[in-house]
């Protein structure tokens, strides 16, 4: 009866002291990764997000700057409103240009910013000295292919100099294209992607800029 008793408090014993270790182990959800990755839920941010400034320096040789660059280029040169209907007695005129002086441009580029981690742009796909280029959605759908591959490319060439790669997005967070490029090869080879409203992909070329 007694060697039954000192069994069972032998038992109970192992048993409090597995759960005391099982509970001093770190879960390996609980374990921090050592690569620090910028993953959103959506494929650039939350719409709501406050996004990052651009860099205030315009002269640091190694942080692109896109000042210049968003003056040129941050605005559509197409005429999306260089029609209008005129209503006739007879019929319904279409066509009917505008005056080049009254003609408008839009703004594309709303604001860009550096991203501070490396970015996962597609499921396999991760990369750093990213700069993300906010568009606006509507002016951006106006401009159809030519003219995004247009803007995406104008934007790499800057970038690119300054050993980044680009991304752009919508305020809503989709992701519209990206440029990369391997700056450890040379010829230096990149790569432009566009995608259409964000969702699926349109294009994909390979290209050695000179």
């Amino acid at each position: 009866m007694h060697y039954h008793y000192k069994y069972r408090s032998l038992i109970a014993f192992l048993t409090l002291l597995l759960s005391c270790n099982f509970l001093t182990q770190p879960l390996r959800s609980q374990e921090t990764d050592t690569l620090i990755v910028s993953k959103s839920p959506k494929p650039c941010f939350w719409e709501t997000d406050q996004l990052p400034s651009p860099p205030l320096s315009q002269t640091e040789p190694s942080i692109p700057s896109l000042w210049l660059a968003q003056e040129l280029y941050g605005y559509s040169t197409l005429e999306p409103q260089n029609l209008e209907e005129v209503q006739s007695k007879t019929d319904i005129q279409l066509k009917v240009k505008q005056p080049p002086e009254t003609r408008q441009q839009y703004q594309l580029l709303e604001t860009w910013y550096i991203e501070p981690k490396i970015t996962q742009l597609q499921p396999d796909l991760y990369v750093n000295n990213l700069v993300t280029l906010v568009v606006n959605r509507i002016n951006w759908n106006r401009e159809k292919y030519m003219g995004q591959y247009v803007f995406v490319n104008r934007f790499s060439s800057v970038t690119r100099r300054y050993g980044y790669n680009l991304r752009v997005c919508n305020r809503q967070g989709d992701l519209l294209g990206y440029s990369i490029c391997d700056f450890e090869k040379t010829p230096l080879n990149c790569q432009v992607e566009i995608l259409s409203e964000g969702l699926r992909v349109r294009d994909f070329r390979n290209f050695n800029p000179e």
